[in-house]
């Protein structure tokens, strides 16, 4: 029998390797395909603006039930602080006749002023899956349901996004959030008065 040349066999070898070592990689990779079957809808500029801005408005707003602390609100209401949100949009279900699901990134800032610097307090970020209605020409949140931490965060996304969403709200990364805080210091270091490159001071309280 003939013999194959050695570089033959090294590169037989080395593509037995890679397609074992590919079939290991895809049997160790998580699944991240959402298990929501609500139907997804695509909504135009003008609807995905006005969600948007019912949205804002709701998570920039103190709600006990959802146990987003405000420490400034809470311990300095003198400096007139505010929460700030930016969020972005994921996708849209359609929930019921009346009810749509939106699924988004947000991150949240406090914020006030003091002399002239920014003074920051309670912040966070999340994928959170909001319930909205129709309210005259807008919308309103009636429910929200927010990932959760650590290991059980994918799992709880699958549960919250479509098949496509899922992958999507998950490959969410620091980068993306960043983006997101800078634009609240942004909008805070403006609606305060400030200029653009004024410090910002984490509150400490005593």
């Amino acid at each position: 029998m003939k013999s194959l040349p050695l570089t033959s066999g090294i590169i037989g070898g080395v593509l037995v390797v890679g397609v074992a070592g590919w079939m290991i990689w895809q049997l160790q990779e998580p699944d991240s395909t959402g298990l929501a079957r609500e139907p997804v809808v695509v909504v135009g500029d003008k609807t995905r603006a006005s969600l948007m801005e019912a949205i804002d408005r709701y998570l920039e707003t103190a709600d006990p039930k959802r146990e987003k602390p405000q420490v400034l609100a809470a311990l300095k209401p003198e400096l007139k602080p505010r929460m700030f949100c930016h969020e972005n949009l994921v996708e849209v279900r359609k929930k019921s006749e009346s009810q749509q699901l939106v699924g988004i990134a947000a991150s949240c800032e406090e914020y006030a002023r003091v002399g002239q610097k920014l003074l920051a307090s309670s912040q966070y970020k999340n994928l959170s899956l909001l319930t909205v209605e129709p309210n005259g020409e807008t919308y309103r949140v009636i429910d929200i349901q927010e990932a959760l931490e650590g290991d059980l965060v994918r799992s709880s996304v699958r549960e919250m996004f479509s098949a496509e969403g899922a992958p999507r709200a998950l490959e969410i990364s620091d980068s993306d959030f960043s983006a997101l805080s800078e634009e609240n210091r942004v909008e805070g270091r403006k609606v305060f008065g400030l200029p653009p490159n004024a410090e910002i001071q984490l509150y400490q309280p005593s």
